[in-house]
């Protein structure tokens, strides 16, 4: 209302034309100040970046299929692959004709979970990178955990700082936002899938 009532200002009758002017330039200034002054901020530059766990890149150990089955923000394992393999054969008249055939292979897929749980204060985020073996490339990522307080906020094989990409190491940053009115530190385990390279069939 204060902003609308300085735009209306100095419309009155009789002000001489050169002190209309400056008051019709005052006017615009003090509107456009409004208008910043109203307009959304995204974000309060005051946003805390997450902390790294004391290990950075955790130790693992092959994951149980129920561990696998409660981890949050994992995707199943049935996964099937086709690729293509082309064989040269010769034809009735002496030529070579290349023959392409799709060969269907079960993808080999090895779920990993860290040796020890990594803690997040109350209010606070923690990342971590889960590394595969070597050969391997992380292609999905998640959290076991039994709490409700701790939200995964980020789950990819990028560095959450820096966002480098890392074939092989899934990172996960969670916080502890305490939705139940239940401070404390939590702890969780990562857990991250390891695709094997595909390798063609013959038949």
């Amino acid at each position: 209302m204060a902003c609308k009532n300085v735009a209306m200002f100095g419309r009155g009758q009789g002000v001489p034309g050169r002190r209309w002017g400056r008051v019709a330039l005052g006017g615009v200034v003090a509107a456009a100040l409004c208008l910043f002054a109203v307009r959304p901020v995204i974000g309060d530059m005051l946003n805390s970046e997450p902390d790294p766990a004391p290990v950075v890149v955790a130790a693992t150990h092959p994951a149980t299929s129920a561990q696998v089955a409660d981890a949050r923000g994992l995707p199943g394992t049935g996964l099937a692959a086709g690729a293509s393999a082309s064989t040269t054969r010769k034809s009735k008249s002496g030529r070579n004709t290349r023959v392409i055939r799709t060969v269907y292979r079960r993808v080999k897929i090895n779920s990993r979970i860290t040796d020890q749980e990594i803690l997040t204060e109350e209010g606070k985020g923690t990342f971590v990178g889960i590394k595969c073996p070597k050969g391997s490339k992380a292609i999905s990522g998640g959290v076991l955990s039994k709490y409700i307080n701790l939200l995964v906020s980020s789950s990819a094989p990028n560095h959450p700082l820096t966002r480098k990409y890392t074939p092989n190491i899934w990172w996960l940053t969670v916080v502890n936002v305490n939705v139940d009115g239940n401070g404390g530190t939590l702890p969780w385990l990562g857990v991250v899938n390891c695709l094997s390279p595909v390798k063609l069939g013959s038949g």
